[in-house]
């Protein structure tokens, strides 16, 4: 049996069976759905309003569905979900590019084990995992661009002749753009969707420089948090020893004392019982 510790919101010490060993699919569904909810609840919340620990809050949820975890161990679990998550989507992303267009033969979602392993991929990622972690992911503010829509598993085939037909900076569109015989009118719709397209890329820009920068201070939070619960599972621990030595101490001072009134007693029947003289 563990010991939670009460975190700094005043919530008392309370005391909990954990879990161990490896987690189940439904476990980690809850974990990521816990997530999902704390990163809203956190969105919401008011400004200078005291709020519990993160993943104490992350916590208390798995154990309402039956997710038997400590706080401790769901933070570790989603940092490794994470790692995976980020490996299968840079490859995913790399494939695509090295495809040209072309059907996606080499995805994470078609290849076997041992050659996800020779990758340094992670082995057993599930596509439904996967797919929640998107979702997580899009609602922190990463907007979902065509790229991340074919690396999710059931989309990995990219090939899409309305797309590819004609893509956004290919010579046709940009010829109709430049307005090369239909007059001034069509000069200006084509200068009005370039400037579209150049706000449309910038504003991408900024959502993806924004989310690594949030992501970046969920990181040093979490670091925090961890040192911080840390040192206060060590203070409890000097707390619960200088307790033992005093009370030892306390045991010996007894004892003592009871010697010494033994003693006394006993020296006091000897002087009794020595005749008169």
């Amino acid at each position: 049996m563990d010991r939670l510790v009460g975190d700094q919101g005043g919530t008392s010490n309370m005391f909990r069976d954990y879990r161990k060993g490896n987690w189940t699919v439904k476990e980690t569904m809850v974990l990521i759905e816990a997530k999902r909810m704390d990163d809203e609840r956190r969105m919401r919340r008011q400004e200078g309003k005291p709020t519990e620990l993160r993943w104490k809050w992350v916590e208390d949820y798995c154990w309402r569905n039956g997710c038997l975890r400590s706080q401790n161990q769901c933070n570790d679990k989603w940092d490794n979900l994470m790692k995976d998550f980020k490996k299968v989507r840079e490859y995913e992303r790399r494939v695509l590019a090295e495809a040209g267009g072309e059907e996606i033969t080499r995805s994470y979602w078609k290849i076997e084990k041992n050659e996800r392993k020779e990758k340094n991929l992670p082995t057993n990622l599930l596509p439904e995992i996967f797919e929640a972690l998107v979702e997580v992911v899009d609602r922190k503010g990463q907007r979902m661009s065509g790229e991340d829509r074919v690396l999710r598993p059931e989309m990995c085939d990219s090939s899409d002749p309305d797309h590819s037909s004609e893509r956004s900076d290919s010579p046709a569109k940009k010829r109709r753009m430049s307005g090369g015989g239909e007059g001034t009118s069509g000069t200006s719709k084509g200068n009005i969707n370039n400037s579209s397209q150049e706000v449309g890329s910038a504003i991408s820009k900024s959502a993806a420089i924004i989310a690594e920068t949030i992501q970046s201070c969920e990181e040093r939070e979490e670091k925090r948090h961890r040192e911080l619960l840390s040192l206060h599972q060590r203070r409890l621990q000097i707390e619960e020893s200088k307790a033992e030595i005093n009370k030892e101490g306390i045991n010996e001072l007894v004892d003592s004392i009871n010697k010494l009134a033994n003693s006394i007693l006993a020296l006091a029947g000897n002087k009794n019982q020595s005749p008169p003289k």
